[in-house]
């Protein structure tokens, strides 16, 4: 519980409190990870590369977290039983492989939120957790999404990035071909944030992702309680890093 309510205050808070020594800022660590069961190419950017990218740039799909009532009733009537309010009982998939979920929890609530291509949308709300599921129609599988899912080139494409339980931010490609799954899993270190991703056109292979991350120093203010030591984000001082996967 105290390593989450650290996780917690560090994300959401821009003010730290009773905290008396932080690690020292180095722009030289990013211990990041990476797996992937097909070829991946990265390589980090410059701030003014990625400025030029803009010209580039795909248009993301907004945020959706309102349940769809009217698509929900053709969901069910289609696919009875796969995914209801507080249950799961479908093929799901997983880096080993697909598997079959049964799953019931009263206390979680599934609510279809949208659909594109091939995928409808789910928003899973539970203890803790705040994530999205995907329904292909292709294939009757679930994938587990940590945030919103930005889905591509007809349903070919799909990108996971962002905010990932347990303090670390994430990245992950997915590309769907012939009945195959390769995917691209990029997992960052915690105190990095992910400030924005760019989705870019690409005209000889798969559309191209970009990462910009950062992570701010800690700077010593005046408390108002008039006793401890109280710290905020340094905005002067900060480390960032832009990665382009493809």
């Amino acid at each position: 519980m105290k390593f989450l309510l650290s996780v917690i205050l560090f994300f959401l808070s821009f003010q730290i409190f009773g905290q008396s020594e932080f690690q020292k800022l180095n722009c030289d660590e990013f211990d990041y990870k990476s797996s992937s069961n097909t070829k991946m190419n990265l390589r980090f950017l410059s701030v003014e590369s990625y400025t030029n990218f803009d010209k580039d740039t795909i248009q993301k799909d907004k945020l959706k977290v309102s349940e769809n009532i009217d698509l929900n009733k053709v969901f069910q009537k289609k696919y009875p039983n796969k995914i209801t309010e507080h249950c799961i009982n479908s093929k799901y998939y997983s880096d080993d492989g697909i598997t079959n979920a049964k799953f019931c929890n009263s206390k979680s609530k599934i609510k279809l939120v949208g659909k594109k291509y091939n995928f409808y949308i789910f928003k899973l709300d539970a203890f803790e957790i705040d994530s999205y599921l995907l329904f292909d129609i292709n294939s009757e599988v679930i994938y587990d999404m940590n945030n919103y899912p930005q889905i591509l080139d007809n349903g070919k494409i799909v990108i996971d990035a962002g905010y990932q339980y347990g303090g670390n931010n994430i990245l992950n490609y997915y590309i769907f071909e012939n009945d195959v799954v390769k995917y691209i899993e990029l997992t960052f270190p915690t105190g990095y944030k992910l400030q924005n991703i760019k989705l870019l056109k690409s005209f000889n292979s798969n559309p191209k992702v970009i990462g910009d991350f950062i992570r701010y120093d800690y700077k010593e203010v005046p408390s108002k309680e008039g006793f401890g030591k109280r710290y905020e984000f340094d905005q002067e001082k900060y480390c960032r890093k832009i990665i382009m996967i493809n």
